[in-house]
Formats: structure tokens, C-alpha cells, sequence
């Protein structure tokens, strides 16, 4: 299982981000080789490319501790799933998700995305703020 967790750093020992979209990192778990890669949202606000990096990574879940209605939008799909995981780590938000224990979410956990369209017009201003570590 290909999974992708919001994290406040860039161990499996960080906390579970409060907010996905503006996770300081992004965790890339591979459960079948028990591997980690680490990346840095340098953006660190509203950004389409990496949620559609995600998708075209194969992603299968999502773990996020809030979403907003954009976000979810997007990486809810048939194909992937978004999962809650408050105020735990990376390492035991995928322990909880691999053993079920992780709620799958049906629908965002915020009403409005946070600067959706006001700081930045679609479709500008989205870079890329990829660096594995």
C-alpha cells in the first residue's frame, strides 16, 4: 500500500500535521517494503500540483488530521482513500491504518479551504516545493 501522511517533520516519529494542506513535510510510506521518503511543502499553503503529484504517485491513502473541501475533493477518488489520525505520530497513524483502526473519512473536516482562491488565482503562483531528505 502506497500511503501519504501530513506531517509537522520528516521522521516516522513527527506528529501527524494538523492541517494536510499545510503540512511542513509530506511522509511517502511504501507498506510493501516498510520505506519512507520525506518531502518538503515549501509552499506550505493552497497548492494543486501536490495533490495531483500524490495521485500520480499510485497513492491508496491519504492520512490527514484536517481537510479541506478541495483537497478532498480531489484525492478522494475511487482509487484512493482519505483517513482521521489526530494528534499521534506518522509511525502510529500508518500502524492504525494498516490495522484498521483509522476512521476513513466521507467528506472534508473543514468547510472552507483555508486562502482557496484569494492569494493565489488558479492555475498561478503553484510551485513545486519537492526535495526528498
Amino acid at each position: 500500500m502506497k500511503i501519504i501522511i501530513g506531517s509537522d517533520g520528516n521522521t516516522l516519529e513527527s506528529q501527524v500535521s494538523k492541517r494536510f494542506g499545510r503540512a511542513a513535510y509530506y511522509i511517502f510510506y511504501h507498506s510493501d517494503t516498510n520505506s519512507f521518503e520525506s518531502f518538503a511543502n515549501e509552499e506550505e499553503g493552497h497548492n494543486h500540483e501536490n495533490l495531483e503529484k500524490f495521485l500520480e504517485m499510485g497513492i491508496d491513502a491519504f492520512i490527514v488530521g484536517n481537510i479541506g473541501p478541495h483537497a478532498f475533493e480531489m484525492i478522494n477518488t475511487p482509487r484512493s482513500s482519505v483517513f482521521l489520525a489526530r494528534k499521534m505520530s506518522v509511525k502510529e497513524a500508518i500502524e492504525n491504518l494498516l490495522s484498521g483502526k483509522l476512521d476513513k473519512l466521507n467528506e472534508p473536516t473543514v468547510k472552507r479551504s483555508i486562502d482557496h482562491g484569494r492569494k493565489q488565482g488558479h492555475g498561478e503562483g503553484h510551485g513545486y516545493g519537492w526535495r526528498s531528505h
